[in-house]
């Protein structure tokens, strides 16, 4: 089966998205400038789980750093959304290497945020959706997430 990415022999990578596909990773990435404001613990997990004191020293040391490698990947992800044209029916985008794991690590925070929120156990995740749950497109963005960061992650192994 033939996913969005296709790795180049000089290792760039060429994405196609339909068109709401790339809208809705492009709403997906706004959305997640928003929740850096007051991020979920899942996006910084502790450093030192039994030393509050040292995970408090790592915390005030690393965090805004953290955010900022964040921040920095979510405006790379942005300016590749801008760059992709559509042609015909297809949205499409050359990454450099750089820019493809820039694309894995918000489609992985968005992920971890999207399935905080709604609360997203191994259980969960397989189970039927039932369209009349108020969460379910949510649900359904989440596992499409998941779906491209499946498909990224093979296609950059190779």
């Amino acid at each position: 089966m033939r996913g969005p990415f296709a790795l180049r022999r000089d290792g760039q990578l060429d994405v196609t998205l339909t068109p709401v596909e790339a809208d809705l990773f492009r709403s997906v990435v706004e959305q997640m400038t928003q929740v850096l404001d007051d991020p979920p613990a899942r996006l910084f997990p502790p450093a030192y789980k039994d030393d509050p004191e040292a995970q408090a020293e790592y915390a005030r040391l690393m965090t805004e750093d953290l955010k900022d490698g964040k921040r920095r990947a979510i405006a790379s992800v942005q300016t590749t959304l801008e760059r992709g044209k559509p042609k015909r029916d297809a949205w499409r985008v050359t990454l450099t290497a750089d820019e493809a794991q820039d694309w894995l690590a918000v489609l992985n925070d968005a992920r971890l945020a999207l399935g905080t929120r709604l609360a997203v156990t191994e259980d969960s995740y397989e189970r039927d959706l039932d369209p009349a749950d108020p969460d379910a497109a949510a649900h359904e963005v989440f596992r499409y997430l998941g779906y491209l960061e499946d498909f990224l992650v093979h296609t950059l192994m190779g």
